[in-house]
């Protein structure tokens, strides 16, 4: 096992306790589950909301729901920490096993799997199955490396498997992992130097010094793969390779039979440097990624059929900013690599990352202290800043999720359609065209950044802990309504149509937490978190055919002013004690 595999493994250990009985092959899963699927986090409360390994667990570890801004897919995950398997059909069973469970799960024949993977599939299923592009994908963790004929034989082994027809099929090898633990521990990464072959007969393109364009020699090209496609040749390729059949098996018969025609059949690739120079029949490069063309360069780099030695014409654009600096540098090779990727839809949220709103609530929030700085753009490398608080860097969507719930009280809707912050144009509008208070927004990253901390650390059983992962955009909304209650901006005792409209007002304004709050404020802060988890658990347990899990008891706004707030009303509002009881908290930390 590597070093830096088995370094991550030890820091799980520490982080959670309940896995230091397990063997490091256990944890070798959590590992990949933590920087595949959970941006580099794992804490007890991951645990006991995503590990299912154990007797009769369907050949599953663990399972995720891997969310962007396009789709959601509920991720089956097995590992397997060994040095090699005997044969491909090894792996095959693998994928059939896991692929057999969820055809158990469909049809309801799951009596002989463990409660503890019946509760978290059907959780993971509820969260992610609502989601118009929903999709189930099986995805293996394997501790050991091959050659890239060997995983492609295995490939070609999987796609004849009828079982395994309706899934996305994936396999990590251990250099894969590594390299994705490395992309979260380092910056952004670029391959130092390099070069590449053109045709020099065919002339140049210049757009003064910061451009050209050429015919590169797609031998030269697959040279580059060879080399580099580890060593950052696409990392600031955001969309890296999708498979696509569609595009992949068009590519491939132009390799195949058209290679003197490939220049007209394909777009080409655009290449990022921090400097080039024209030498002769090559063009050196410095500090260079391949921002477009991924798809293009992986099928040719892979590429092992008819004519593979067939060299031909590809175009390709070569850029250079304008101006020095590496953050300069780092936002045009962004700039770049947006606007001329195609491979994969572009977002909601990529087509609104250039407005106005965006470029003026980044500006504001990042110039006085405390400085909070938003990711607007994918590829930005805000969110990997040193030497800052959790909440003081936070992309675009999370920023408008918070809103949402807190601001204006739709929880639901922050939890389960975060896609219409962006899709939605009422929705957007609401959010980001309102006018901002960074006083408020930085309260509102501070509560969720200890809320997060609070889950990470309690010690909650699991209904407890799987209330707490999935409510916490209600439990933050409860606490704000709360404050609005404090401030006499709702007036609970109309009826509800009434106060759910004086509920969503964007009324909350400036500072949540006081200036005079005591040293020991966020052990009160636990102390309300902990309460409301409780309440809101009790009042999931008394409903019970009402709600099939956890999940949809928090996913609609509906659910969450009917139900959610006329039990706090009751609970904490309508009783003369326990309202004194939770006002004494407030009036200590909030203003």
């Amino acid at each position: 096992m590597s070093g830096i595999i088995q370094k991550k493994i030890d820091e799980v250990k520490s982080i959670v306790p309940e896995t230091m009985s397990l063997s490091n092959d256990f944890i070798f899963g959590i590992v990949a589950y933590k920087y595949f699927f959970n941006d580099g986090r794992f804490d007890k409360s991951d645990f006991k909301n995503s590990y299912v390994d154990g007797p009769n667990d369907g050949g599953i570890d663990l399972i995720a729901v891997e969310e962007n801004d396009l789709d959601k897919s509920l991720v089956l995950i097995q590992s397997k920490n060994i040095q090699d398997v005997n044969s491909k059909d090894v792996i095959k069973d693998i994928f059939t096993k896991m692929a057999q469970t969820v055809e158990d799960f469909k049809n309801e024949k799951i009596g002989n799997y463990n409660e503890r993977l019946r509760r978290i599939y059907r959780e993971k299923y509820d969260d992610a199955s609502d989601d118009a592009n929903f999709s189930i994908k099986l995805s293996l963790f394997l501790g050991f490396d091959k050659s890239q004929d060997y995983k492609d034989k295995i490939q070609e082994h999987l796609n004849k498997v009828e079982s395994l027809q309706d899934f996305e099929i994936s396999i990590f090898y251990e250099k894969e992992i590594i390299q994705q633990i490395e992309s979260f521990e380092e910056d952004q990464r670029f391959v130092p130097y390099g070069k590449v072959d053109i045709f020099k007969d065919h002339g140049t393109i210049s757009n003064g010094n910061n451009g050209l364009l050429v015919n590169i020699s797609a031998v030269s090209l697959r040279e580059l793969y060879d080399r580099y496609k580890d060593e950052g040749l696409f990392e600031q390729n955001f969309r890296y390779f999708i498979r696509n059949k569609k595009i992949d098996d068009q590519i491939n018969e132009s390799l195949k039979r058209k290679r003197d025609r490939f220049w007209f059949l394909n777009n080409g690739i655009i290449i990022g440097c921090k400097n080039y120079a024209l030498d002769g029949d090559n063009i050196k490069l410095t500090d260079f990624s391949i921002v477009n063309g991924c798809q293009t360069t992986t099928i040719i780099g892979k590429y092992k059929g008819a004519n593979d030695n067939f060299d031909f014409p590809i175009p390709c654009k070569i850029v250079k900013p304008d101006k020095e600096g590496d953050e300069y540098f780092n936002h045009f090779i962004s700039e770049i690599a947006e606007a001329s990727n195609s491979q994969k839809p572009i977002s909601d949220r990529d087509l609104k990352s250039n407005l106005v709103e965006q470029r003026n609530l980044q500006k504001m929030l990042q110039q006085d202290e405390p400085k909070i700085y938003l990711e607007i753009k994918r590829g930005e490398g805000i969110l990997k800043k040193r030497n800052l608080e959790n909440w003081q860097k936070v992309k675009n969507d999370q920023l408008g999720q918070l809103i949402l719930a807190c601001c204006l009280q739709q929880p639901g809707t922050a939890r389960s359609a975060k896609k219409k912050i962006f899709s939605d144009k009422a929705t957007y509008n609401r959010i980001f065209k309102r006018t901002q208070n960074k006083a408020l927004i930085v309260d509102i990253l501070k509560l969720s950044d200890i809320y997060d901390q609070y889950v990470s650390n309690s010690n909650l059983d699991e209904t407890n802990s799987n209330v707490s992962k999935n409510g916490k955009f209600s439990i933050l909304a409860i606490i704000c309504f709360l404050i609005k209650n404090k401030r006499k901006l709702v007036d609970i005792t109309q009826d509800r149509p009434e106060w759910v409209l004086d509920v969503c007002a964007d009324n909350l304004d400036g500072e949540l937490l006081s200036p005079k709050c005591p040293d020991d404020f966020e052990k009160i802060l636990n102390s309300i978190f902990n309460q409301i988890i409780r309440t809101l658990t009790v009042l999931f347990l008394s409903r019970d055919k009402l709600e099939t899990s956890v999940t949809n008891f928090f996913k609609t706004d509906k659910k969450y002013y009917s139900t959610i707030l006329e039990r706090i009303k009751t609970e904490y509002l309508s009783d003369d004690y326990e309202y004194e009881r939770l006002s004494e908290k407030f009036d200590l930390i909030f203003k």
